[in-house]
C-alpha cells in the first residue's frame, strides 16, 4: 500500500513524465503501480481430458485390411455375384454414393472413386448405427469385444440392419461365402477411424 510520502513523490515523478510525454520514469521507480493499471484477465481452469491421438495411418490400414479380406486388394476384380473392386461394392452402392452415371468400367479403373464410395458408405453406416456405437463400443457383447471399427466392418459385410438385429437378438447372419457378421466384428476391431458424420 502507498503511504502519503510515496504519493507525493510519485505525483512529482508523474508530473515530470507527463511534461516530457514519457512515463518510463514512474514505471522505473514504482513498477508495481504499472501492474495495477493493467487489465485483469480471468482464466477458467478446465479438468484435463485425454483426447485420442488422430492417426491417419489407422484409417488407411483399416481400408487395406478390408480390401485384403474382400478382394486381396485387387481394384479391378468383379466376383460372380457382381460385387466390384477393392471393397467389393454392389452396383446399388455405386448408384447411391457416386451416381448412376458412373459406369462399372469407370468405377473399376478409378481408385479415387472406389475410396470415395467406401468412405461414403462408412459414413452412412455410422450415421445409421450411431446409437449402437454410442451404447456398445468398447464393451463385451455376447462374448464379442465390440468397437466402432468392428461395427462398421460388420455393416459392410451384412448391412446396418443386420447389425442392429444382432444387438437386439444375437442373430448372426452369414454372407454367401459363410463369413459371419461377428467374424468381421472381431477381425476389424480396434482401428481408430475418426470418421465424422
Amino acid at each position: 500500500m502507498i503511504n502519503a510520502k510515496q504519493t507525493i513523490v510519485l505525483g512529482l515523478f508523474m508530473s515530470i513524465a507527463s511534461a516530457f510525454g514519457n512515463q518510463k520514469y514512474y514505471r522505473y521507480v514504482y513498477p508495481a503501480i504499472e501492474v495495477s493499471r493493467q487489465k485483469v484477465v480471468e482464466f477458467k481452469i478446465e479438468p484435463k481430458v485425454e483426447q485420442p491421438v488422430i492417426k491417419v495411418s489407422e484409417f488407411n490400414n483399416f481400408l487395406s485390411a478390408v480390401g485384403r479380406r474382400e478382394s486381396s486388394n485387387r481394384w479391378t476384380v468383379i466376383n460372380k455375384w457382381g460385387y466390384m473392386g477393392r471393397y467389393q461394392m454392389s452396383r446399388k452402392n455405386v448408384d447411391i454414393f457416386l451416381g448412376k452415371h458412373i459406369t462399372n468400367r469407370q468405377f473399376l479403373e478409378s481408385r479415387e472413386l472406389q475410396n470415395k464410395c467406401m468412405l461414403a458408405l462408412l459414413k452412412h453406416n455410422k450415421k445409421l448405427l450411431r446409437r449402437q456405437i454410442r451404447k456398445y463400443a468398447n464393451t463385451n457383447v455376447n462374448g464379442v469385444w465390440v468397437t466402432e471399427s468392428g461395427i462398421l466392418a460388420a455393416a459392410h459385410l451384412a448391412g446396418a440392419g443386420n447389425v442392429k438385429r444382432w444387438f437386439r437378438n444375437g442373430k448372426n447372419p452369414k454372407d454367401k461365402l459363410g463369413t459371419t457378421l461377428t467374424d468381421y466384428m472381431k477381425l476389424f476391431a480396434g482401428y481408430n477411424l475418426q470418421i465424422s458424420i
